[in-house]
Parts: C-alpha cells; sequence; structure tokens
C-alpha cells in the first residue's frame, strides 16, 4: 500500500504499523450524568423553582423530625405505654389462659416463617439482624440498668410553707417508699440544681409538691423578671398608642419580682437529718446528717418491702434533697382466688414506676394512719429529660417487657421456614419453573386453617373480656377470611341469569352498601336481641363480627363484579367450546383472572377494614383505641393521649404496611413475574 505522499508524485515511504497493548485509560462519567446526584438534579433541582420547592420542603421536614424526636426523647412519658403494654396487647384476659394467646402467637410466627421460605428468602445479612436484635432484647435492658443511673427523686425537708402563685405546699414529715434487696438507696443535698434560680427552675427528675412548688416559684420569679424587661423595652422603643402605654404601665406597676427563692427560703442552708425505717415494724434502720454538697447517705436494702423516710431540718429554711432509687410508685386493687377457700379477695398492689418492682406487703402506718407514699400523680417528672434518663426509664423496660415475645417468634418462625424448605424438598415438583411450588400450596392450606385454629383457640374463654390488639386481629382475620367467600358469591349472584339469585344478591349488596358501617354495628349489637330474645345471650363480639363480615362481603362483591366485568367475553366462550361447563369455567377461567386483577382493591379494602374496626369502641367493645381510651383514663395518665394514640397508631400501620406487602408480592406472583425469578 502506497503512502499518501506517492499519490501526488513524491518518494513513496512504507506505512508504518503501530501495535497498542494497554488498554486506552477509561474516563469515569460526570458526577452528575449517572447515579443519585443525576437522579437528585434531574427530579429535585431541575429548574429554579423546583429548588426553591426542595430546599423549603426539606427544612421542613427537617424540623419537623427534630421536634419529633426532641419530643418523643425529652418529653412524651411512655410509663403510659410500658405500664399497659397488656391491655393495650389483649385487654383483660384471664391471665389462667394467657398459654392459649402464646400458643397463636406461635402458630401465626410459624406460619410467618413459612410464608418468607416459600416466597421469598431472608439474606443471611437480614438472618443476622434479626439475631442480633434478639441478643439486644435481652442484654440491653440490663446493660442500661447496671451503666445507666436512675433519674433522680427530689424531696423537700423542713418545717416551712413554699408559696407559688396560689398554691402553698409544707414539706412532707415522712414517705414511704418500696424497694428491693441489694439496692443502695443514695441521697445528697440537691446541689445540682440549686446554683441558681435559673438551675432551679428547671431541673430534670421526678419531684414531690413541696419539691414541685419550689421549682414553680423559681419559674414564676424568672417569668415576672422577664416580662418586666419586656413592658421597658415597648414603653421605650415600641410604637404605642397613649391607651397602649396606660395599659402597659398599670401592668408594670403590679409586677414586681420577689427575692430569689434560693433566698427567701432558706434553701440547703441549714443541715438535714435522715432516718430509714423499717416500714413494717418501725425500727430505724440508718441514720445520717448532710450539712454539706459533699456529704451523702448511702443504705443497702436488706429485704424486699416497704421503708419510711424521716426527714427534718435543724433550724430555719428549707432542705432540698435528690435521692437515687426511691421512685414513684402506682397503687393498684387487684382481685385474686382465696387459696384458703371459695371466692375471691382484694390485694392491694403496689408497682415502682421505673422498674416494674411490685411489692403487695400492707403499707406502713403510724399512729394508726397511713404513711404517704410517692405516688405517680403528685411526683411527676419535671424538665426536660436527657437522652440517659429516656433508654433508663423507657427503652430498658420496654424492651424486658417485649423480649420474650421476641425470642418465640423468631424461634418460631425459624422452624417454619426450615418446614417450608423440608417440605419443598421431599415433596413433588408438578410446577416446570416455580421450584417453591409445593411449599407455596402447602402454605395457602395452612393459612386457611389458620382462622379454625384461632376460633379453637380463642372460644375456650369468655369472649366480654377480649380487648386491644387481640379483639382488633380476631375482628380483622374473621372479617378478611369469611367475607370473602361471601362476597365472591354475592358477585356471581349478581351476574347469574337466576331471577331470584340476582335479586337476592342485588338487594344484599345495595342495602348493605347503602349503610354506614356503625349503622351495621349498632344494629348488630342493639336489635338482633329483638328478633328473639335468645339471640340476647350471644356475645357482642361475635355480633359484631357478624356486622363486620356483612358489610365487608358487600364491598368485595363489587370490587369483584368489577373484577369479573374486566374478563374478555372472548375466553369465556373459548372455554365453553371446548367443552367446559358454567362451574368450571368460572372455576378455572374467569374468576382466578378477576380476583387477579382486582389484587389492590381487595387488600385496600382489607386494609380500611383493620383500621375501621376501631369503631367497635362505639358500641362498648375495648379493642386497639378503646384501650387506649381506657389507658388515658386512668388517673396517673390523664392527659397523655398524645403518647398513647401515637403508640396505636405505630400498630396501625406496621400491619397495614405488612398487608401491603403481602398484596404486592401476591400479584406479581400471580402474574407470573415472581415465577420468572425463581
Amino acid at each position: 500500500m502506497a503512502s499518501i505522499d506517492s499519490q501526488y508524485g513524491g518518494t513513496p515511504s512504507p506505512v508504518k504499523t503501530q501495535i497498542h497493548y494497554d488498554e486506552p485509560e477509561t474516563k469515569s462519567p460526570p458526577a452528575l450524568s449517572v447515579g443519585p446526584l443525576a437522579w437528585v438534579r434531574e427530579n429535585l433541582f431541575s429548574s429554579f423553582l423546583d429548588a426553591i420547592i426542595t430546599v423549603a420542603l426539606t427544612i421542613g421536614v427537617i424540623a419537623v423530625i427534630i421536634g419529633l424526636i426532641n419530643w418523643i426523647v425529652g418529653e412524651a412519658n411512655w410509663f403510659v405505654i410500658n405500664n399497659n403494654l397488656r391491655l393495650f396487647l389483649r385487654g383483660f384476659y384471664p391471665d389462667e389462659h394467657v398459654w392459649r394467646l402464646w400458643v397463636l402467637f406461635g402458630v401465626i410466627a410459624f406460619l410467618t416463617g413459612y410464608s418468607f421460605a416459600s416466597w421469598s428468602r431472608i439474606a443471611p445479612t437480614t438472618a443476622l439482624v434479626i439475631v442480633a436484635f434478639v441478643i439486644v432484647t435481652f442484654i440491653a435492658p440490663r446493660l442500661i440498668s447496671s451503666a445507666i443511673e436512675a433519674p433522680p427523686q427530689y424531696l423537700a425537708a423542713g418545717d416551712i410553707e413554699i408559696v407559688s402563685g396560689s398554691i402553698t405546699e409544707r414539706p412532707q414529715e415522712r414517705v414511704a417508699f418500696i424497694a428491693d434487696s441489694g439496692s443502695d438507696i443514695r441521697i445528697t443535698l440537691a446541689s445540682d440544681i440549686t446554683a441558681t434560680d435559673e438551675t432551679l427552675a428547671d431541673p430534670a427528675g421526678f419531684a414531690d409538691r413541696a419539691s414541685a412548688a419550689t421549682f414553680n416559684a423559681a419559674a414564676n420569679r424568672l417569668a415576672t423578671q422577664d416580662r418586666i424587661a419586656e413592658i421597658e423595652l415597648e414603653l421605650r422603643e415600641g410604637l404605642l398608642t397613649e391607651a397602649q402605654r396606660e395599659t402597659l404601665a398599670a401592668e408594670l406597676g403590679m409586677l414586681e419580682v420577689p427575692p430569689t427563692v434560693l433566698e427567701s427560703l432558706h434553701i440547703n442552708q441549714s443541715p438535714v437529718n435522715l432516718t430509714i425505717l423499717d416500714g413494717q415494724t418501725l425500727e430505724p434502720l440508718a441514720s445520717s446528717v448532710l450539712a454539706s454538697p459533699d456529704d451523702e447517705f448511702v443504705f443497702n436494702v436488706p429485704i424486699d418491702g416497704w421503708y419510711v423516710l424521716e426527714k427534718s431540718v435543724d433550724g430555719e429554711g428549707l432542705g432540698l434533697l435528690r435521692a437515687i432509687n426511691i421512685n414513684p410508685l402506682i397503687e393498684r386493687t387487684i382481685s385474686r382466688d382465696d387459696p384458703e377457700g371459695g371466692g375471691s379477695v382484694s390485694v392491694n398492689q403496689y408497682e415502682r414506676m421505673l422498674d416494674k418492682f411490685v411489692v403487695e406487703q400492707e403499707r406502713p402506718r403510724i399512729e394508726g394512719s397511713n404513711v404517704p407514699f410517692l405516688i405517680i400523680t403528685d411526683n411527676q417528672y419535671r424538665g426536660t429529660r436527657p437522652f440517659t434518663s429516656w433508654l433508663r426509664m423507657f427503652v430498658g423496660p420496654g424492651l424486658d417487657l417485649i423480649d420474650m415475645g421476641v425470642l418465640v417468634f423468631v424461634v418460631f418462625g425459624a422452624i417454619g421456614y426450615g418446614a417450608s424448605i423440608v417440605i419443598n424438598q421431599n415433596f413433588p415438583r408438578p410446577h416446570p419453573t416455580n421450584r417453591r411450588y409445593a411449599a407455596q400450596v402447602w402454605g395457602l392450606r395452612l393459612w386457611g386453617l389458620f382462622p379454625f385454629i384461632m376460633l379453637i383457640l380463642l372460644l375456650g374463654t369468655g369472649t366480654r373480656l377480649w380487648g386491644g390488639l387481640l379483639l382488633t386481629f380476631f375482628l380483622t382475620v374473621f372479617g378478611i377470611a369469611i367475607s370473602f367467600p361471601i362476597g365472591v358469591l354475592a358477585a356471581l349472584g349478581r351476574r347469574s341469569h337466576l331471577p331470584i339469585v340476582k335479586i337476592v344478591s342485588v338487594l344484599y349488596i345495595e342495602i348493605v352498601r347503602g349503610v354506614p358501617l356503625i349503622t351495621v354495628l349498632f344494629l348488630a349489637n342493639l336489635m338482633v336481641p329483638l328478633i328473639h330474645p335468645s339471640l340476647a345471650t350471644v356475645p357482642g363480639v361475635l355480633r359484631v363480627t357478624v356486622g363486620i363480615i356483612l358489610f365487608t362481603g358487600a364491598y368485595l362483591a363489587e370490587n369483584v363484579r368489577g373484577g369479573l366485568q374486566a374478563i374478555p367475553p372472548g375466553q369465556e366462550e373459548a372455554a365453553k367450546a371446548v367443552g367446559l361447563n358454567n362451574f368450571q369455567v368460572t372455576w378455572y377461567i374467569t374468576l382466578p383472572q378477576a380476583l387477579r386483577a382486582v389484587i389492590p382493591a381487595l387488600v385496600g379494602m382489607f386494609i380500611s377494614l383493620y383500621k375501621d374496626t376501631s369503631l367497635v369502641v362505639i358500641v362498648g367493645l375495648i379493642d386497639l383505641t378503646g384501650a387506649a381510651n381506657s389507658v388515658i383514663a386512668q388517673t396517673e395518665f390523664i392527659g397523655l393521649r398524645r403518647e398513647a394514640f401515637l403508640f396505636i397508631s405505630v400498630i396501625y400501620f406496621v400491619f397495614s404496611y405488612i398487608m401491603s406487602i403481602v398484596s404486592r408480592r401476591i400479584e406479581a406472583s400471580g402474574a407470573g413475574a415472581a415465577t420468572q425469578r425463581l
């Protein structure tokens, strides 16, 4: 081959072949062209307006999240959940039959694990996370209680009146408390909060009535001081009318900053005498005098039971104490079978709020009168809670409450997971591409038996005491399980060519759909006994369940009918042309396709049913919402609606989200997408 020079009359030169043995350098694409940054640029910052909206929404979401976390950790009172978890989960279900609930819980865990293995797989990292969580639920409460000091209890001592606004309090000379053997009661002067009025107004711990009045007095003094400064600034710099100036001047004339609370009450300026008595014999067990911030009174508790703390001040003034392992109590009266004969007896229980330590001894009495104890209604937590106190007060005890349930769920779930694998390996595989077909078929059969298992276990007890999540779960399961075939039959009946069947189906669907659910519940609960007096003996739970089933079945029928109408008529004609009868055409051709087409609508309706069970509280049943109402009606937890309803909202969300995930999996599997992935 001649070179280019030869084509123009020049001297030909040989062509040199160059061979590159190294691969050319590969340059990465621009950072903003691919990957997450490209997605952010394209979807969130594609224009100036999009950027402004994105930034504004991000700031708003971050502010909401930060505020929610601050409230959850620093302000919310989760005692309402920890101390009433049993009521939230099972209502007043009798303790002697709780084993039935554990068996039912084990069955649910088994079926859950079985379903995971049949329709999906658990990654090794996920399995490790599950095992780690189980370990944490058992170890974390012990680590937290041993590593983090309990929040303090502030106690006032002395013979002095504490005035806070219109309230006047006087410290109690004696206070009773319960303690467990081996623990240390530690009491010091509250020097951590008595440096200034500012620290005195913002403590972090429990406080008795006299201490709370002291804190309020300091807070009121600071508020008055701030208000005076605010009025003076407005009078000096504000654009005010003459009337406004007169009003502010009059208000300023009525305001006067009192002396500091530390000075007026002479806080911790005199020695404080402390004595601990045995709660039963009133024998003195230990005593001490606290005269300086470095002094500490330590008492090792010999046995479980009641004790009495006597406190007094030498001279005038207020002694403000900081006590550890003396915590507020809840008093409950429970009924128990009499061990000496028939009937039942009432027993007073005193439960320590912080760690559920319970004493059933009679409370101490001196000179014929009960010694006052630290009841939670008079010893609320004051101030913003630090993160460590949140862990010690709520997280540790909460994990301690659920550790056994988590262990049972994981163990039986693992058994179910293994059972699915064994069935899949030992049963024939009739499906050519789906390697888990046998396990899936058996899984559907087991879930079909679950409502009957649940009914057998639960009907061994009276339904009157069912409540909480148990009742919500029962109504949901049977509302779905029984309304589904009723809805399918009603949908088919509405499309039937038999006049009587069609008329009955149409009347049922239209009448029920034209009435709100709450009306159906009232009819089931109040009107059914009017049909025949013997029906008055039917438990209200069963009557309400029937009403929910009929109501859900009518709505489900219309969803199924929509799916049937979406099937092209040519499929039915082709099926009949090959010799299938009407039943076979419906069972094998049209109904499976119709149900598959309306899976999202059906699951959406089931989720609505799960949430609508909260309406049964109106007819006197205590479901999950009813349990929340019962809890916040207790004297100890009045005003804690946010905590209770946030907790049940999380429960409603979790189960609703699980149902939506399952529906998407079923829909994908039914369409064949999941089979191709297997």
